[in-house]
C-alpha cells in the first residue's frame, strides 16, 4: 500500500466496481452515496478507472451527507465533513478536487465558527 498525494483531488474507482473513491491527503476515501457525491462535485463525469486502485492505502470515508460551506462574508470555503471544516485552500484547489462552486451552501458565521477546524485542503 502506498500514500499517493500525487492523485489528490482525483475521483477513482475500480474498473466495474460501484465505489467511487476520492484522494485526499494521499489516501483513498470511499463517497458513500450518490447524495453525497452530488453535494460535492460538478458531475460524474472524470471519474478515473483505475485496477490499481487498492494499491492506495486507504483513509476514512467521507461522512453521508458531507458539504462545502462558506460563512456569509467571507470567502473562505470549507468541506464539512466527519464533524470537522477543512478550509480549500485556493481556486485551484476547488478545480483538481472538482468541487462545485454552484453547491456551496451559505450559512451563518457562527455555524462555522461551531466546527473543529481540520487540516487544509490545498493544490499542489
Amino acid at each position: 500500500m502506498a500514500i499517493r498525494n500525487d492523485l489528490n483531488g482525483l475521483r477513482m474507482q475500480m474498473p466495474g466496481a460501484p465505489h467511487v473513491y476520492l484522494i485526499d491527503q494521499g489516501r483513498k476515501r470511499h463517497i458513500p452515496d450518490p447524495l453525497t457525491y452530488n453535494n460535492l462535485f460538478r458531475d460524474w463525469n472524470g471519474i478515473l478507472q483505475d485496477p490499481h486502485l487498492n494499491n492506495i492505502d486507504t483513509g476514512v470515508a467521507l461522512s453521508h451527507g458531507a458539504v462545502l460551506a462558506q460563512a456569509q462574508g467571507d470567502a473562505a470555503v470549507y468541506l464539512i465533513d466527519n464533524g470537522v471544516k477543512r478550509h480549500i485552500a485556493s481556486p485551484a484547489t476547488m478545480d483538481r478536487y472538482y468541487f462545485d462552486w454552484h453547491k456551496i451552501q451559505h450559512v451563518a458565521p457562527i455555524l462555522v465558527r461551531s466546527i473543529q477546524n481540520g487540516p487544509t485542503i490545498g493544490w499542489p
